[in-house]
């Protein structure tokens, strides 16, 4: 766990959030878990969780190591960065909207 945790903050450091927190939580695939936030304006915003694979989960696949699980919450991070109301307006199929969108 030390390791992704590791990962984790390096990831988001060099995403340009060297404040990051990460604190116990429950996903129903992953023991232990956790949920990662990031130090945003000031508070504290939840973006993504991790964890390890439970063996359950991967033994069937043949895996026999520790496997290690996370999402990132880009998304919500790039909403706040291009005030955007509804995580939809990422993914639509408009090229006039997206030609116009700020690279970030």
């Amino acid at each position: 766990l030390s390791m992704l945790i590791s990962t984790l903050k390096t990831f988001y450091s060099k995403m340009g959030y060297p404040d990051v927190r990460v604190r116990p939580a429950y996903f129903p695939y992953t023991e232990p878990s956790v949920e990662v936030d990031i130090l945003w304006r000031g508070e504290w915003l939840e973006l993504g969780g991790a964890g390890i694979f439970r063996p359950e989960v991967t033994e069937p696949l043949g895996t026999e190591w520790p496997v290690c699980a996370w999402g990132m919450g880009l998304e919500r991070l790039a909403m706040l960065i291009l005030d955007l109301d509804d995580i939809r307006q990422l993914y639509q199929p408009d090229l006039e909207r997206l030609q116009k969108m700020p690279l970030i």
